[in-house]
């Protein structure tokens, strides 16, 4: 296992016994069924952990985030609307698994690794999951434009998001109200002979599974743990992979976490949320001293250079320093403590953020923020 498999297996354990102790009915599902059925654990490239509840035993635990204690979080669609999550996420709040925190819609939310706990919805058919699904979506929109127009009245809305809350028809001061009505969207029947997951994009939120498979449970081995799936679960992973359930080879194997998004399993989120999100609040009138040479650091200049005071960049190949890099001049990170002061702001521009993070902080240099091309930075006040 690697280090983010074993903090989301320890929530899986933790999970576990509080459900245990509740009297919480849930299964292993999608990549956590077909690892626990062919592996006895993860599937070796596999990045997540998928359990489901009926929506009975879903809204109880819904309804009770406090029985799990730190660092463990019950992030649900009431609890935490500036992540407006679409389902149930256990998190723990001493790690890091970050996507796209600097957000054009809200800012922070808990950011912890985590497991999907996804409820199960009583549907009648394929064309009422469907249904259901489209108009979840839409309300899912709703809320997510309805906390973006909070936020934005204090912290000076971008046209972009503007649009986005105007046209997904958000209401400044209504996002538990919207929360509320996606619920009960997505758990419309009381009776039917299916189960769906409205909740999930796609394909997969529109998938029905007989009831009867998931009538009683069986127990598997997970890494040590003895977990529940189905008594149907051939069937349900059967209608899981309908495109089969074989093993992709490993060039077609799905892109490591670790490349899309910020993922650390000794700190917590909360350490990186300004370094990652306030970039370039208040950064007017400011130096600005860059670390980094290459590539990322050409972005940044012509995204966000222009009318600022770029003094010069930082890097540690000793062969650039004292030449210019885009039009800067390079110097060694030996020169940041002296060249630094209160109108200073260091920036991280390079795909090694996280190793730079260290070797400042290695120099006691703890003020400095960090540049990932592919997320949304708003260039506001504080």
């Amino acid at each position: 296992m690697n280090d983010l498999q074993k903090i989301q297996l320890d929530i899986l354990r933790e999970f576990s016994q509080v459900a245990g102790a509740e009297g919480l009915k849930w299964f292993a599902m999608f990549g956590t069924l077909l690892g626990a059925s062919r592996h006895g654990g993860f599937i070796p490239w596999d990045s997540d952990i998928d359990v489901a509840l009926p929506r009975p035993d879903y809204d109880r635990l819904r309804a009770r985030p406090e029985i799990f204690n730190e660092p463990y979080f019950l992030q649900t669609t009431q609890n935490d609307p500036t992540a407006a999550p679409r389902y149930v996420r256990l998190r723990r709040d001493d790690t890091a698994y970050i996507t796209n925190l600097p957000n054009n819609f809200a800012r922070g939310g808990h950011m912890g690794v985590y497991i999907d706990i996804i409820p199960l919805d009583i549907v009648p058919d394929i064309t009422a999951a469907r249904r259901i699904q489209g108009a979840a979506w839409k309300i899912h929109l709703q809320m997510q434009s309805s906390i973006a127009f909070d936020e934005g009245c204090s912290a000076g809305t971008s046209d972009f998001m503007e649009d986005f809350c105007y046209r997904h028809a958000g209401l400044p001061g209504h996002y538990g109200f919207f929360a509320e009505c996606y619920e009960k969207m997505c758990s419309s029947f009381s009776s039917g002979q299916y189960y769906a997951m409205p909740v999930l994009h796609g394909k997969r939120g529109s998938r029905i599974y007989d009831l009867e498979w998931f009538s009683g449970s069986l127990e598997m081995e997970f890494e040590g743990l003895k977990i529940p799936v189905p008594i149907g679960w051939k069937e349900a992973l059967v209608v899981s992979y309908p495109e089969g359930l074989y093993e992709r080879g490993r060039k077609y194997r799905p892109i490591e976490p670790a490349r899309e998004c910020l993922i650390d399993t000794r700190r917590s989120y909360k350490e990186y949320t300004r370094r990652y999100t306030d970039m370039l609040v208040d950064i007017d009138g400011q130096k600005v001293f860059l670390f980094g040479a290459g590539d990322s650091l050409r972005i940044w200049l012509e995204r966000y250079g222009p009318g600022l005071d770029v003094v010069c960049t930082f890097d540690n190949a000793k062969s650039k320093w004292g030449t210019t890099a885009y039009g800067v001049p390079v110097r060694s990170p030996k020169e940041i403590p002296r060249l630094l002061d209160n109108d200073s702001r260091l920036i991280i521009a390079s795909i090694y953020h996280k190793e730079i993070g260290v070797q400042l902080e290695s120099m006691n240099i703890r003020d400095y923020f960090v540049f990932i091309d592919g997320w949304n930075y708003l260039k506001r006040l504080s």
